[in-house]
């Protein structure tokens, strides 16, 4: 024993130093071959869904089925390490066959087996990211900067910190429950998300037809197919803008820490427009652009690079913020023809999205300049009532999305703290 130390955080009651084991101490390499291929479910280790079918994985089988022999036998419980880094897992992720039965696994992989410690309490030691810095001293990328490189000898020297058993296992079990809480969150996340897709075929005329197959109750109106272009000569939007090309282009050595919101397409992601990480302009520079001034309730659409992300601009404390070339705003003049979630959630419909994206393709790089967005077809109730009622509906929807996604990301930072409170 040696090193002893203690966490930030424990359970009441425990009060004992915790020693310090190398890795090889408590478990042993795994160097049984798969001889006449007996197993042949071949597994792999995803740093985000942990060790999971190889085809699940890659949506086929990487490995030859009649060539398994030289694979190692991965049983339950085994642990094995990938050294495959990725920005999820930088030195390559640890994880624990939790399927409940044995498959094999490339030689590439490092399977080891443990003895005197609680699994779980392991499993979710490596999911903190307190053993990287023993990693990074004691190995490196290699020649392939996607895999790390670190000798088995050396990384059977890993110090794993290893309170008495019976706290082991309350930690375990603690972060466990943690962890199927979140499980459970993400879960009801993904069933909003994809039941918001479900509405968004239903709710909106498919490709040939004139109403969707979904519609509120009572509402029996015709809807309208019209081009973007009938829309801005009519005078229900103004000309759709995007920013500043060329010379009046701001570059970066002319941000600043506060001044008017620059507007990217990566700054729109999922209905949201991020107000806070975004680059920034002088209150004077912007005044030296021509276009692209965008402001509170204007439909944000990605249309370069990155196309078809949708947002309704709100939360602007400034007059304006400024788009970049690959970011158009269209703003509603007439909101008693056109309503303003309506276009939102219109411009995020299937039909409307796949339409986008083919024109986008149509040049060497993805981009639908504002010339092609003029030709774009826009299908909407002629009733305003119904615009708004699907609208809202969408927007209701969304919120609900965004509380959910909100609820989970403060169940993982929950989660993350605790890894670095209660691990030595």
């Amino acid at each position: 024993m040696k090193n002893k130390h203690t966490p930030e955080i424990r359970f009441p009651g425990y009060t004992g130093d915790w020693e310090q084991r190398k890795l090889g101490e408590i478990s042993e390499k795994v160097t049984e071959k798969n001889k006449n291929n007996i197993y042949s479910e071949t597994l792999t280790n995803s740093a985000e869904f942990g060790i999971i079918n190889q085809r699940d994985f890659f949506d086929k089988d990487i490995s030859n089925e009649k060539n398994l022999d030289g694979y190692y036998v991965v049983r339950p419980d085994d642990f094995v390490y990938n050294p495959r880094i990725s920005n999820l897992a930088p030195v390559g992720p640890i994880k624990r066959n939790k399927l409940g039965r044995t498959g094999v696994m490339s030689p590439l992989y490092y399977v080891f087996r443990t003895h005197d410690v609680d699994k779980t309490y392991l499993e979710e030691f490596f999911s903190a990211n307190g053993w990287h810095k023993f990693m990074k001293l004691n190995g490196d990328s290699g020649a392939r900067s996607d895999r790390f490189a670190i000798k088995d000898s050396l990384f059977r020297e890993m110090p794993i910190p290893i309170p008495s058993m019976e706290e082991q296992t309350k930690i375990g079990n603690f972060l466990k429950q943690l962890d199927d809480t979140i499980a459970l969150q993400q879960q009801e996340l993904t069933a909003l998300k994809q039941t918001k897709q479900g509405f968004l075929q239903k709710m909106f005329p498919k490709e040939g037809e004139s109403v969707p197959e979904v519609r509120f109750p009572g509402i029996t109106g015709d809807w309208e197919q019209r081009k973007v272009q009938w829309l801005i000569d009519e005078g229900i939007i103004e000309e759709p803008m995007d920013g500043n090309h060329g010379e009046k282009h701001p570059t970066a050595s002319e941000y600043v820490d506060y001044g008017i919101p620059f507007l990217m397409a990566t700054d729109i992601k999922n209905g949201i427009v991020d107000l806070k990480n975004c680059n920034f302009i002088a209150i004077e520079r912007s005044k030296k652009l021509n276009k692209g001034f965008a402001k509170n309730g204007d439909v944000l659409i990605t249309h370069k690079a990155t196309i078809g992300e949708v947002a309704i601009l709100s939360g602007l404390s400034r007059e304006y913020a400024v788009l970049t070339p690959q970011v158009t705003y269209y703003r509603v003049i007439d909101k008693s023809k056109l309503a303003i979630k309506y276009l939102y959630a219109y411009f995020n419909s299937p039909d409307f999205q796949s339409t986008l994206k083919l024109e986008a393709t149509q040049s060497t790089r993805p981009y639908i300049g504002i010339t092609g967005q003029h030709k774009l077809d826009i299908k909407f109730p002629k009733a305003i009532k119904e615009q708004e009622k699907i609208g809202e509906w969408f927007s209701d929807l969304d919120n609900l999305i965004t509380l959910h996604q909100r609820e989970l990301d403060a169940l993982q930072e929950t989660k993350k703290a605790f890894l670095q409170k209660m691990f030595v």
